[in-house]
């Protein structure tokens, strides 16, 4: 049995090759594989989507215009596309 969970409205953004940040309604658990739903520029005046499995790295409330977030860290190295085969795997 598997469950999916969805962050709607967050936006991230790249900090380093592997890093990325975002700020979050909802706080996220560090360890769990996500996928990022990433639009680039082509070059070609338009848009490629791809996916990106990312491991949260952290997550913590944050207070942001009077109101409480959740400030999540995620790495996209190696070692999130492995946990996200893994999760695959089993189901």
């Amino acid at each position: 049995m598997g469950a999916l969970r969805v962050f709607p409205g967050v936006v991230v953004r790249q900090d380093g090759e592997y890093e990325w940040t975002g700020i979050s309604r909802h706080p996220a658990v560090a360890g769990e594989t996500l996928v990022l739903d990433i639009l680039q520029p082509d070059g070609l005046d338009g848009e490629v989507h791809r996916r990106l499995p990312v491991c949260v790295i952290e997550s913590r409330p944050v207070i942001v215009d009077g109101d409480m977030r959740h400030f999540i860290r995620l790495n996209s190295g190696i070692m999130a596309a492995v946990r996200l085969e893994r999760q695959v795997r089993r189901g």
